[in-house]
């Protein structure tokens, strides 16, 4: 085999493996991406659910400093209209407040969960377009090694020969 065809072959499957290789890493990297991704959501769950616990037990401290001011002042919760209804908009707004921080803990996972979605599929078009140009890699080596391999004259016949057609 000549050096040149050697080179020419031997290009075509580096580049072919390189190629190859870029696909695998392409994968790779959107696994890694999903699982940072996951972790967030999991973070953020974990958040939303600590801030929920924050505000349900600032509620209750609420709750209970009303109740020993009504104590305190010698008036019955159960029968004082003004302590009732303190506690009663203080448990409104914080039913308006956890209602938010829910659907917003919600966006926030479908924030994430898209990310997810469009990683695993970045990743695989990456991958399946280095699997293109690994494969066109190889074709076009071919077609450069063909001329250099012995015995052809590197223009294609088509069975048509100047003595077949009657020019010389």
């Amino acid at each position: 085999m000549e050096p040149m065809t050697a080179l020419a072959i031997g290009s075509s499957v580096l580049g072919f493996f390189g190629s190859m290789s870029a696909a695998k890493a392409a994968k790779r990297e959107a696994a890694l991406q999903r699982r940072q991704l996951q972790a967030q959501m999991e973070g953020a769950q974990l958040a939303a659910l600590q801030e929920h616990n924050a505000r349900m037990k600032n509620l209750q401290v609420f709750l209970g400093t009303n109740r020993a001011l009504g104590g305190i002042s010698g008036r019955a919760i159960g029968v004082d209209r003004s302590f009732k209804a303190i506690q009663e908009k203080a448990k409104r707004e914080m039913a308006t407040e956890t209602d938010r921080a829910f659907v917003d803990a919600l966006q926030t996972q479908a924030y994430l969960s898209l990310g997810k979605t469009i990683a695993a599929e970045r990743g695989r078009n990456l991958a399946r377009a280095y699997r293109y140009q690994a494969f066109g890699t190889l074709f076009s080596g071919a077609m450069k090694a063909q001329p250099l391999m012995g015995g052809t004259t590197g223009q294609p016949n088509y069975g048509f020969t100047p003595q077949t057609s009657g020019l010389r």
